[in-house]
């Protein structure tokens, strides 16, 4: 967050704070053991996922109720990245309803919106966290243009 966020306050300082290997605008949560950083321009799947993967990242990992619940609180504190519903890691691709991360393992945790995932066609493999369900997640094409968020492994 920053000042063009909130009301000013006599007295608030803003800092800017890196740790380890977590880059300088990147969001940390130490506790989580989380580094990413959410990119506010519209971008189709393939586009989102190229960019993260150009520095070595791959779209956020959700996996405890904790991580998504620190992801919304994130999205939504910022009226600008509150806009739009976010591509996160995750996909059926490979075997029609077996959900998986980017590196393989198969997912545990899902905050899936009521009624998803509809499974109702092959190509709805993806998953975004979208805004218009308060962040809980649906299976999507991959043709939608969506934010999305970037994790480096730390």
């Amino acid at each position: 967050m920053s000042p063009s966020n909130g009301k000013e306050e006599m007295g608030t300082l803003y800092y800017s704070l890196s740790s380890g290997n977590c880059p300088p605008r990147y969001i940390h949560n130490r506790l989580l053991n989380v580094c990413y950083q959410l990119h506010l321009n519209k971008a189709l799947y393939i586009e989102g996922l190229a960019d993260c993967r150009s520095r070595g990242e791959h779209f956020i990992v959700i996996d405890s109720s904790d991580k998504q619940s620190h992801f919304v609180k994130q999205v939504t504190a910022s009226k600008d990245s509150r806009k739009s519903s976010y591509y996160i890691d995750g996909s059926d691709a490979a075997t029609e309803g077996q959900w998986v991360y980017h590196d393989g393992r198969p997912m545990t945790y899902f905050a899936w919106a009521p009624d998803y995932p509809d499974n109702s066609t092959v190509t709805k493999d993806y998953i975004s966290a979208s805004r218009t369900r308060a962040f809980r997640w649906r299976d999507r094409i991959v043709d939608q243009r969506k934010f999305y968020a970037c994790e480096k492994d730390i």
